[in-house]
């Protein structure tokens, strides 16, 4: 720009002393400031960033049953059921004896003898009833609890946060100062 306005001021001092030695043309100087312009621009205030933003994990409360003990079978021993019972027994038949014996006169006398069966009393035990086992069943014993369960775990959820930008006025240089010659009409 420089080179501009020195060409500027040559060329008007050459056209200035052409002008004088033709006659009495006066020129007066005048300065045109620089001019300047406002423009506005986006500034960028913070980047694009991404946030992590934790969600707690998240519980419920549940009823449940659980066992204690579980169904048992025992068994049950019935003793045989025993009775005792008496029973006439032989314990020798009925049966004939010769029998020699002396009589009053000294004379032996033979004779056939009959004894009768010899019978005893005896006891025996008879079974009434045999033993046996017999089967119950104790239920399964159940109790009831209530517990708290993770319906969904603790996690990060990452967010993203967009960039924010701002209008921003500024004032540049349209047109840089100048100077030129101008012609007056009159001269003193």
């Amino acid at each position: 720009m420089k080179y501009s306005i020195v060409t500027g001021a040559v060329f008007a001092a050459l056209a200035f002393s052409t002008a004088a030695e033709a006659g009495n043309a006066c020129y007066r100087k005048v300065h045109q400031p620089a001019a300047y312009g406002t423009f506005s621009r986006s500034v960028l205030v913070s980047p694009e960033r991404t946030v992590f933003e934790k969600i707690p994990a998240q519980y419920a409360t549940t009823t449940e049953q659980i066992m204690v003990r579980p169904a048992q079978t025992v068994p049950q021993h019935i003793p045989a059921v025993t009775q005792s019972v008496a029973e006439q027994v032989m314990v020798a038949p009925a049966s004939k004896v010769w029998s020699v014996t002396r009589n009053a006169h000294g004379e032996e006398v033979g004779c056939w003898v009959h004894k009768p069966a010899v019978y005893s009393t005896q006891y025996r035990t008879v079974v009434v009833r045999p033993a046996s086992t017999t089967y119950s069943t104790i239920p399964a014993e159940y109790r009831t609890i209530t517990r708290q369960v993770v319906v969904s775990p603790e996690r990060l959820v990452a967010r993203t946060i967009p960039a924010v930008y701002s209008t921003q006025s500024y004032q540049a240089q349209v047109s840089p100062a100048s100077a030129s010659w101008q012609s007056l009409n009159y001269c003193h």
